[in-house]
């Protein structure tokens, strides 16, 4: 699969000082970024849908490559997914440490202790670190019930009166907490930011996951059979098999789901009828299977490409992949055509 180099996450652990003209310019980059990245997802995905239609990937590709792909890299992506709540969680507990319920009237009349850190976030043990930020929490309260002593202690002594440490709350909150919110909005948003990233490199490293297979398969030329006939009516085709395995066996064939080439629309089963079914051939011998399919007008748009697969199947790993390209013309077609197949 082709690899792709992944842009580090602009997320910070820490709360930096965020000003509202930064912030706005931080929105700004981040919605040009969200639109590149879409941008790329479909090219990629228009890529895909060529590659179904010409040939050269199975309509049943999608569903197919997803199951691999979430085993291969799916451990990868969640570590990721939680390495970023986890820095989202940390920076949201620094800007309540600073707020105005543990610093604000302690700080103004010169009490100040140090900070507490965060825990480290440990990719490998994540239930452990969430059990360390439950414990950072514990201790920003126990901080916080501490400066609320501290404030009823300088009143009850009478080194402040309670007019005194309300006006010092009022204008710590009116000097710092601007300041606050925009450090809380800027952590959502790289949130938004980090997640939208991850979105976008699983989508673009599945699409060109897909696109590598079609490379591979046009390594062989691709057993196609074309099926025309009117709408509502039936299209019929011959194929030709041949046994060119050491041993004899039995050819069994199976019929995916049909759609459009263009991939407008949902997916749905042919009625399909393949004669003989299991057709058993010695080594070296030839049959052929006749194919018959009806043209529902229902689920056949008239004059448009459908495609579909027909996987033959024999003993041990004998499996050859034929596709199918199928149109319910309105105007009058030529003969049929005959697909070959070993």
């Amino acid at each position: 699969m082709a690899g792709r180099a992944t842009s580090a996450n602009s997320f910070s652990a820490g709360v930096s000082e965020v000003g509202p003209a930064d912030w706005s310019t931080s929105y700004s980059q981040y919605l040009a970024r969200s639109a590149a990245q879409s941008a790329k997802t479909l090219k990629l995905y228009q890529e895909a849908m060529e590659c179904v239609a010409l040939g050269k990937l199975s309509p049943t590709v999608f569903q197919e490559q997803l199951p691999r792909f979430a085993q291969a890299r799916g451990t990868e992506y969640v570590s990721r997914l939680s390495e970023l709540g986890a820095r989202f969680l940390s920076g949201l507990m620094r800007v309540s440490a600073k707020s105005i319920a543990l610093r604000g009237p302690v700080e103004a009349i010169g009490v100040s202790e140090p900070d507490i850190p965060p825990p480290h976030f440990e990719p490998s043990e994540p239930a452990r670190w969430f059990q360390q930020l439950a414990e950072y929490a514990g201790q920003l309260n126990a901080k916080a019930l501490k400066a609320y002593r501290t404030q009823l202690d300088r009143v009850s002594t009478g080194q402040a009166t309670p007019s005194e440490i309300q006006q010092t709350t009022s204008d710590y909150l009116a000097n710092q907490l601007p300041l606050y919110l925009q450090q809380a909005g800027q952590l959502y948003l790289d949130l938004l930011d980090g997640l939208n990233e991850i979105r976008a490199s699983y989508e673009e490293d599945y699409f060109l996951s897909i696109l590598s297979t079609a490379g591979e398969a046009e390594t062989e030329a691709p057993v196609v059979l074309n099926l025309t006939g009117p709408p509502g009516g039936t299209a019929s085709a011959s194929l030709a098999v041949a046994n060119t395995t050491p041993q004899r066996t039995t050819i069994q064939s199976t019929v995916t789901d049909v759609r459009r080439a263009d991939g407008q629309g949902p997916a749905f089963a042919p009625q399909i009828a393949i004669v003989p079914d299991g057709l058993a051939l010695e080594s070296g011998e030839e049959g052929t299977l006749q194919v018959t399919l009806q043209l529902d007008a229902a689920n056949y748009d008239a004059d448009t490409l459908h495609v579909g697969s027909l996987y033959l199947t024999g003993e041990g790993n004998l499996r050859v992949e034929v596709k199918l390209r199928i149109t319910a013309a309105t105007a009058p077609t030529g003969s049929e055509r005959s697909g070959r197949s070993q």
